[in-house]
């Protein structure tokens, strides 16, 4: 195997884990959107007042946080395999 081989191999691995992830990250902001949406309406069937809390710092911390953890993982992934193939 060749280092341009392995440079291409963890490059494809880590587009399909980003995928991965933005579609899970984009399937728990679906349900975290929806379940805050339900409670709204609960609170007001029951005329009760709703105090809104700022979920958005949260869920940027999280997807920004997973995808730096993701990118550095691939790149010491690629750094090993790389000092692996060169020592043979």
């Amino acid at each position: 195997m060749t280092e341009e081989k392995i440079k291409s191999i963890v490059k494809r691995y880590r587009r399909i884990s980003v995928a991965w992830l933005g579609v899970f990250l984009g399937l728990s902001l679906c349900a975290n959107w929806f379940l805050i949406h339900s409670k709204i309406e609960r609170h007001a069937e029951l005329g009760l007042e709703y105090i809104l809390g700022d979920q958005g710092f949260i869920w940027g911390t999280v997807i920004l946080g997973l995808n730096t953890v993701l990118g550095l993982f691939f790149y010491s992934l690629e750094k090993i395999l790389l000092g692996l193939y060169k020592e043979d």
